[in-house]
């Protein structure tokens, strides 16, 4: 089975205009050239090479996305580039079939956390709520009571929770008080929830909840010691299939960052090409389950990605 015979969502991708992030609210993030950029003191290539100017344009993706048969994505935001609403909803105006987009409050603010998220939602266009936890760890409780509000607010409106947890559990009994008041909360655990980070099986069973799923973005740079085979990462996706069920999993590329290491084709052409899932299996892992999710049409796919060029 290759990309292009199935519909293929992302459900994890980032976008940026300009980067101006910070981690952990402290340690500075700044774009340099050719995709490199500052964190503190250190310099790393932090997107492919071929980003001169060190933006990450919806443009680009959808580049990518249309030479691959990928019908559309889901834009989470993430400290590291910066906030990136305003950008976020000019990408949903021009492209409002192709993407879907998380909002990104300022959990480290003084001020009222809770309303500041609620007013992004009320502006229109977002799906719901980021919550970067690697950032607020030892900083902000995901069950904090001054976010109540905000959790209430979506699960009243129908409305969704993006969740990158810190490495490890620690922060999962946090979140597991969080859906005991609201068990019916849509919520999407990014990064295949840490396998290798120490994540498992905690924050792969909290898909347990009825309304909880997980996605992949990211999973080929947890593994990238191993290859473009990946195996590891598919017996990672095997093992959460078998435990919480392949309907609760999304396919997610984390594009550009994993994009330094492997190509986009790579980083899904190794789910695609698998004997490990069945052909109905990589269906709802490629696409149905993030189109019943976010509601995409899996009537509206991209174009067929072009022929491969054969020598001659």
């Amino acid at each position: 089975m290759k990309h292009h015979e199935s519909f293929v969502l992302d459900a994890h991708m980032h976008c940026w205009d300009q980067l101006s992030g910070l981690i952990g609210n402290k340690t500075p993030v700044t774009p340099l050239q050719q995709g490199r950029i500052r964190i503190g003191d250190d310099v790393i290539q932090g997107m492919p090479a071929t980003f001169l100017d060190c933006r990450a344009t919806a443009e680009r993706v959808l580049a990518d996305w249309d030479a691959n048969g990928v019908a559309g994505g889901v834009l989470v935001q993430e400290y590291l580039d910066g906030e990136q609403n305003d950008y976020s909803l000019q990408i949903l105006a021009e492209y409002p079939e192709r993407f879907r987009a998380y909002a990104l409050p300022n959990f480290f603010s003084t001020k009222d956390t809770a309303a500041e998220a609620i007013n992004l939602i009320q502006s229109g266009g977002f799906c719901g709520i980021k919550i970067c936890g690697g950032h607020l760890e030892g900083q902000v409780k995901l069950d904090d009571d001054r976010l109540i509000p905000m959790y209430k607010y979506l699960d009243e409106h129908d409305l969704k929770v993006s969740l990158d947890f810190a490495e490890g559990e620690d922060q999962v009994a946090e979140f597991e008080r969080v859906l005991e008041r609201f068990p019916h909360l849509q919520v999407a655990i990014g990064h295949f929830a840490m396998p290798t980070r120490g994540g498992w099986p905690a924050q792969l069973h909290i898909a347990h909840h009825p309304r909880v799923m997980i996605e992949s973005g990211g999973i080929v740079w947890l593994y990238r010691h191993e290859g473009t085979g990946f195996p590891k990462a598919i017996e990672a996706i095997q093992r959460a299939r078998d435990e919480v069920g392949i309907e609760k999993l999304m396919w997610g590329s984390d594009w550009p960052r994993t994009m330094c290491d492997f190509t986009y084709a790579q980083s899904l052409n190794f789910v695609c090409d698998t004997e490990a899932l069945n052909e109905k299996e990589k269906k709802a892992f490629l696409g149905g389950n993030a189109a019943r999710f976010y509601g995409f049409s899996s009537t509206e796919s991209a174009a067929e990605p072009p022929p491969p060029i054969t020598a001659g």
